[in-house]
């Protein structure tokens, strides 16, 4: 899921520096760290924690924490529980699928996971959890409090998002407008080829396409096609793509005529977005990296977004210092501070011995401002 966002907890009080980042999607986690439990764990009974208000799904959340119990009869228990934040008008209750973890309980944080989950509707005022998550003392002696400090995860699925969009339609409405299905419309025309009158070779496979939709849709396309750059005046005359893999091009054609995420391609398989699951996660990460830098190259930004936000999900210690890298190098800086954040909430001792890896040794040769940014992190850890 995408990355929305982190609380931190220190010194007895909700820090300062909190994420800003909105999820746009309509799911997403937000973590909240602890650091100090000692400090906080005889906070009274029905007394709760309150994280920093993050936007997923179009509406603002909030996670409570009560280290005592959030109600009277849940004395003696921690209680960790969701709600919307009060800030905001809710025109009726929201559905969704949520499920809270500890940072190390990778299992329970699968996005098919929290998908099959049970649908709850929330009001405003309201609040749903674990009322009784875990006892006190077991908790204490427990492997997720380490170095007086620990990590909650939500992972949260709106599943009616579109609601946000707008107060609900009139009851008895007589005329039902549909939604716009313009982009099928444009979709098919790519799939047809009806019309086209611009080909391009990329690799050992050619495309066909329009050149009045893309001259619309990418500046870059509008000056190789109508500018100084024009290329390929005929169909038997194809653009030659260069450094971009087939199912890259397609992608970004699918995009382009379609304004929504494409699927991933491979030459025998198609994946769908919600199928990430059943594919290497290695080769969803390079596919959304190579698609990016290919939005970027095209003037595509809201494609770039796209990978950005589905990026900022398969963040982690294994691939947190390439997504950096990238990000830097493409300008990506809603991207950038997820990585920068992530790293933020490792302990010390695991932040140096990443810093010691290879690909921090390629970020410190050609991106000095990451450099001074892990650093200055770094320092304030110790």
């Amino acid at each position: 899921m995408p990355f929305a966002g982190v609380s931190v907890v220190s010194n007895c009080k909700l820090s300062g520096s909190a994420s800003a980042m909105v999820c746009r999607a309509a799911s997403g986690y937000h973590l909240l760290v602890v650091d100090g439990y000692s400090c906080i764990k005889d906070t009274p009974n029905t007394k709760s924690i309150r994280s920093r208000a993050f936007r997923i799904g179009g509406y603002w959340w909030v996670i409570l924490y009560s280290p005592k119990g959030e109600r009277f009869e849940d004395l003696g228990y921690m209680s960790v529980t969701l709600a919307l934040d009060h800030d905001q008008e809710i025109l009726r209750p929201v559905k969704v699928k949520f499920e809270f973890s500890f940072i190390d309980q990778v299992e329970e944080q699968r996005s098919a996971r929290v998908r099959a989950g049970e649908v709850v509707e929330l009001s405003a005022g309201a609040s749903c959890g674990h009322h009784r998550w875990m006892k006190r003392t077991d908790f204490d002696k427990s492997k997720h409090l380490r170095d007086d400090g620990f990590i909650i995860r939500c992972d949260l699925f709106v599943v009616d998002a579109k609601a946000t969009r707008g107060a609900a339609a009139l009851p008895g409405a007589a005329v039902e407008v549909p939604n716009s299905d313009i982009h099928d419309q444009f979709r098919e025309l790519l799939r047809t080829q009806l019309g086209t009158d611009v080909t391009f070779k990329v690799g050992s496979e050619r495309f066909a396409a329009h050149r009045c939709v893309l001259a619309a849709r990418s500046s870059v396309f509008r000056a190789q096609l109508f500018g100084s750059m024009m290329e390929g005046t005929t169909t038997a005359n194809a653009i030659n793509i260069k450094d971009m893999a087939p199912n890259v091009f397609r992608a970004l054609l699918t995009f382009i005529y379609t304004d929504a995420m494409p699927k991933m391609e491979d030459d025998e398989y198609e994946y769908e977005e919600d199928e990430d699951d059943e594919v290497e996660e290695e080769e969803v990460i390079s596919w959304l990296q190579h698609v990016l830098v290919a939005a970027d190259r095209f003037d595509l930004p809201r494609l770039k977004l796209l990978c950005e936000d589905q990026l900022s999900e398969h963040i982690d210690i294994m691939t947190v210092m390439t997504i950096l890298a990238l990000a830097e190098q493409h300008r990506c800086c809603g991207l950038k501070e997820a990585c920068l954040q992530f790293l933020q909430i490792l302990s010390p001792t695991r932040l140096q011995n990443l810093l010691a890896t290879e690909g921090w040794g390629h970020i410190a040769e050609n991106y000095p401002a990451v450099v001074n940014q892990l650093i200055f992190k770094l320092a304030s850890k110790c």
